[in-house]
C-alpha cells in the first residue's frame, strides 16, 4: 500500500493569525508549498557518463551554464560547477533517490535529501520584482533577470535561492526552515502596497 506523505511547513501559526480581511487586494500572491522535496546534488561534471546516467533516471538535463535552472517533470537548480538542488514531488523524492543512486554506483556523487531543511515560498503578481528589489542586491529587472535564471543571494537578513521560472512572473525563494517566520513577515510586510494575499499547498 502506498503511503501518502504530507510534511508541514511550519509557517501555520503564522499563516492562521493573519487577517484576510487586512489584505488591500492580490498584486502579490505567495504561496508555501510544503510537499516538495529537495535534494542536493554533488557530482563530478568532467565524468561524462555519471552526468548522463544521472540525467536519465532524471528525464532531463543537468543545467552546467551558471545561475541558471532546467525545467521538465523536476526544477533543477545550478549551485556550483559541481553542485545542483533538485526539487520534485514529496512523494517521489525518495524513490528518486534510490533511482539516482544505484544509477551512479562506484562514482564520486553525493546525494543528500534536505527536504527537512528548507522551504519553497513561490511568489506571482505584477508587484514581485518590485518587491525583491526591495531587499536584494541581485538586478531584478526584467531585462536582467530572465525565465530560467536562478541565484543565490541575500534577501532581507536571510540566504535564499531566488529562481524564475517559465514565461511567468512566478518567482521561487528557497529559504532554510529556520528563517522562513522571519522572511514571510519580511514579505508581507514589503507587500502590504502591493496587496498580497497568502496560499498553502
Amino acid at each position: 500500500m502506498t503511503e501518502t506523505i504530507i510534511r508541514s511547513h511550519g509557517l501555520e501559526p503564522l499563516v492562521n493569525v493573519i487577517s484576510q480581511s487586512n489584505n488591500s487586494g492580490s498584486g502579490i500572491s505567495i504561496r508555501i508549498d510544503s510537499q516538495v522535496g529537495h535534494l542536493n546534488l554533488r557530482a563530478d561534471c568532467s565524468d561524462n557518463d555519471c552526468i548522463e546516467a544521472l540525467e536519465s533516471q532524471l528525464g532531463q538535463s543537468l543545467p552546467t551554464t551558471p545561475n541558471t535552472l532546467s525545467e521538465g517533470e523536476h526544477r533543477i537548480y545550478w549551485l556550483g560547477p559541481d553542485e545542483w538542488l533538485i526539487l520534485t514531488d514529496l512523494s517521489q523524492a525518495a524513490l528518486l533517490m534510490e533511482k539516482l543512486r544505484k544509477s551512479v554506483t562506484g562514482k564520486y556523487v553525493a546525494l543528500n535529501d534536505v527536504s527537512g531543511g528548507q522551504i519553497v515560498l513561490r511568489l506571482d503578481g505584477t508587484g514581485v520584482r518590485d518587491l525583491l528589489a526591495k531587499g536584494c542586491t541581485l538586478d531584478i529587472h526584467p531585462r536582467v533577470f530572465t525565465a530560467g535564471m536562478c541565484a543565490q543571494s541575500g534577501l532581507a537578513k536571510a540566504n535564499v535561492l531566488i529562481g524564475l521560472a517559465g514565461q511567468s512572473e512566478s518567482f521561487d525563494i528557497v529559504v532554510r526552515r529556520s528563517f522562513s517566520d522571519y522572511l514571510l513577515r519580511w514579505l508581507l510586510h514589503g507587500a502590504d502596497e502591493f496587496g498580497v494575499t497568502i496560499e498553502q499547498a
